[in-house]
């Protein structure tokens, strides 16, 4: 298995993030499919899935227990619905299932030190992931992320660089400091990211009693949670364990929200917008490179893209923390959602929460 750029179809290793011929993105050759009887039975992770993950078959797993995350029933406004609570991963966020892959990929190449650049949720599981394959880490994050993830990224011995300015600065000293020889793990262009995120999915089907939820809303600012999920229920249907793919809603913050804004224009691909403060600041995006990817999925999900104002965010964080469920805001995102979805949802939904209150300055 390799890395194939979707450009100029040349073929590179897994430490290789994004074609160096071309500057393409790059996509996964030679993946697994999902095969029910290859479910490792006994293992209560994402490696319960281990079969299905594109990986060489000497890797040996980089894990901290990510995975197998709970299904919890709730009542919202008169809906009923399941959410599926990511924030109770081991650094208290979804990004562990991608951190756990990559970072395995990279260990199984022989790479030493690692750099990302992340508003916090990421780089806290590159860190806490490096630290466990006994891999150098730096994090490069914008100078306003929450003090409480750059705290926790800087408690699992990484390195914490504050960017000052937009989001997209981070980005770009990522960049400048790769080209010294260090391997760039980035959860925004590494394929390999996904692939980790679609074995929710998979524990979707399996909780569910063997079928597919009837819709799933998630919080989008790169996408890879909801390609993710479109992977791992489209290697569910050719499998013929589903028959049909749950409509997939991405939600985005209103001030910083390039794909929804061309889901409203009826764009195939996305503009970058101008980059302003939100609460939800895991999904200030301005320039999503995945996002034509993610319009796709979500069209042939029959889903929808949408934004929401901070204000309407707040209020759902609140609400649900009254419920005894404390989240981030970017996780509220999707709670924020359902009053505007309730009559597309379907009879068993699911809302996946992201992140821990507990990241929350």
């Amino acid at each position: 298995m390799s890395l194939r750029c979707i450009r100029c179809r040349h073929e590179w290793p897994f430490e290789i993030v994004q074609c160096v011929d071309c500057g393409g993105l790059l996509e996964v050759t030679g993946t697994s499919s999902f095969d029910p009887g290859c479910v490792r039975g006994n293992e209560y992770t994402i490696w319960r899935y281990r079969d299905a993950l594109p990986l060489p078959d000497d890797a040996a797993p980089v894990t901290l227990g990510e995975g197998w995350t709970p299904l919890v029933y709730i009542e919202w406004h008169g809906l009923t619905l399941y959410l599926k609570a990511e924030y109770l991963n081991p650094t208290g966020s979804f990004k562990d299932r991608g951190a756990s892959v990559l970072v395995t990929a990279l260990k199984a190449s022989g790479v030493q030190d690692v750099a990302e650049d992340s508003s916090g949720n990421a780089g806290a599981a590159l860190a806490a992931y490096a630290a466990r394959a006994g891999v150098s880490a730096s994090v490069y994050v914008p100078a306003h992320a929450s003090p409480v993830k750059q705290a926790q990224i800087a408690a699992y011995g990484a390195e914490v660089i504050p960017v000052p300015g937009p989001r997209f600065e981070a980005a770009r000293a990522v960049r400048q400091a790769v080209e010294g020889g260090v391997s760039y793990a980035s959860h925004v262009y590494s394929p390999l990211y996904p692939q980790g995120m679609k074995t929710i999915a998979f524990e979707l089907w399996e909780q569910l009693g063997a079928r597919a939820p009837s819709s799933v809303v998630v919080p989008v600012g790169h996408g890879s949670l909801l390609l993710g999920l479109y992977y791992g229920f489209c290697e569910l249907k050719s499998a013929q364990l589903v028959d049909r793919l749950p409509r997939l809603f991405g939600v985005q913050a209103q001030a910083c929200a390039p794909i929804a804004y061309a889901w409203k224009c009826g764009e195939e691909d996305v503009e970058p917008v101008e980059e302003q403060e939100t609460v939800a600041e895991g999904v200030r995006i301005a320039a999503p490179p995945w996002g034509r990817e993610v319009l796709a999925a979500v069209r042939d999900s029959d889903g929808e893209v949408l934004a929401l104002p901070d204000e309407g965010i707040r209020i759902a964080q609140r609400k649900l923390a009254h419920q005894g469920i404390y989240v981030e805001p970017t996780s509220a995102l999707s709670i924020a959602a359902l009053n505007e979805l309730d009559d597309r949802l379907g009879e068993v939904p699911v809302v996946v929460l992201t992140g821990s209150g507990f990241k929350s300055p």
